[in-house]
Order: C-alpha cells, then structure tokens, then sequence
C-alpha cells in the first residue's frame, strides 16, 4: 500500500501541468491524486436509467456507511431525467441522515444528466486534462396519445425548471446565461472545465492493487471477460 501511495505521488508529478507564473517565472501545478479503493468509491458509469439508479443508490448507502468522504467515478453519457434526479434526492436524503458527508467526484466523462449530477451532488468536482463534460437542453422521446405527450413533456419541464436553478447556480450564472449556453451542446474539455466553473481541480485517478485484483477498476472497463468453455474465442 505504501508503494502504491508513492507510485500515485510520483504520477500526478509526471503528469502535472506546468504554468507560467508572474514575471516569466514557471511553476508546476501538481495534480489531486484521487485514490480508488474498495472501500471508498462508487461508480456513475453507463447510461443512467432506473436500474442504474438503483445500483448506485445502493452503493452509495454502503461504502458511505464506512467512510464520511466518498469517491464518486463518473463515466456517463447522461440518460432519463427522472432517474437522475432520483439518484440527487437520494443524495441529499443520505446527507441529511448522515451529517458531514461528501462526494468527492472524479469526472471522466459527464454529460447531460450525468453533468447535472456533477454539478449538484458532488461537494468537490475533479477532472483530467482530457475529461469531458457537456450539457445541453434535455430532449425526450415519447410515444402515445398527444396528451400523454404533452403532460410527459410538462413534467420534464419542472423537473428540468429546479435542476437548471441548481446548476447555474452551482456555476455562478442566471439561469438564462445557463440555457443560452446550452441551448446548443456546451462541450468544455480538462481545465476549460475548471475555467467555466463546471470543475474545481485537475486530478488523476488510479486504482488501488485490490481494486484491480477484483477486476472492478473502471479505469480498465475494456478488460476481457475470464475464459471460460462456453466463451471461446473466435479467429
């Protein structure tokens, strides 16, 4: 573990991004190292949908029951509003039982409803120099009767009416600046993030020995499946 914890302090110097200071003078800005383990974080990863929601709302209640600081890795494109804002409910629900929680979030990628996340759950927002974030106006894909539609659309409405004060707020914009912003896809890569403050520092993440030794790193989401006699490869 200890040469884990060096080989993290030792990468997040690699990779620090070097700045030019006052008067010419250069100065190195280390990256936040965000360490993930087993026992402090849980994963956003995926299309966000009611089953998704559950998932992490469980996680959630489980490692925030060992630790007070609790990493949230996120790698989503977005997905349905309402399940989104299932998952922020549960969060301030669990904050208000549990007084002195935070989500510390490492954002690889967040967009749509995951940005909405990022911006109104997570006490401290980190980014990569390449991490993406987006957000745009939401859109809805609806089939049935034209009143069903339009009561459907009127509920996304309001829900989208509380979360777009949350967010501008969150970013130190009215809530028109914010809807003209995103009016067409608002893309902000790595420390246009942090400018836009949709993100409070750089970071890097790596995965403790154990996490890796589990295969639940999400860092390596492309690793093969385990052979096995029914799942040959194929030439």
């Amino acid at each position: 573990m200890v040469l884990f914890r060096l080989c993290l302090v030792l990468l997040s110097l690699v990779l620090s991004p070097v700045v030019l200071g006052e008067e010419g003078t250069i100065r190195i800005q280390p990256f936040e190292v965000v360490e993930l383990s087993q026992e402090n974080f849980v994963r956003l990863v995926g299309e966000i949908d009611d089953v998704a929601a559950s998932r992490f709302i469980q996680e959630l209640y489980t490692v925030s029951a060992r630790t007070p600081v609790v990493t949230v890795y996120i790698d989503s494109p977005g997905g349905d509003v309402l399940a989104g804002m299932r998952i922020i409910d549960s969060v301030i629900g669990l904050k208000s039982v549990r007084p002195g929680l935070q989500l510390h979030c490492f954002a690889q990628n967040a967009a749509s409803m995951a940005f909405i996340f990022l911006q109104t759950a997570c006490e401290r927002r980190i980014v990569s120099s390449f991490s993406v974030l987006m957000s745009h106006q939401a859109s809805l894909g609806v089939r049935g009767k034209a009143g069903e539609v339009e009561s459907r659309l009127e509920l996304v409405r309001q829900v989208l009416v509380v979360l777009d004060k949350r967010v501008a707020a969150r970013l130190g914009l009215s809530v028109q600046d914010y809807r003209a912003r995103i009016a067409n896809d608002w893309w902000l890569v790595g420390v246009a993030g942090i400018a836009a403050r949709a993100a409070d520092t750089l970071g890097v993440a790596a995965c403790s020995a154990e996490l890796v030794a589990a295969r639940e790193c999400p860092l390596a989401y492309a690793l093969p499946p385990e052979p096995s006699p029914s799942n040959k490869a194929k030439g």
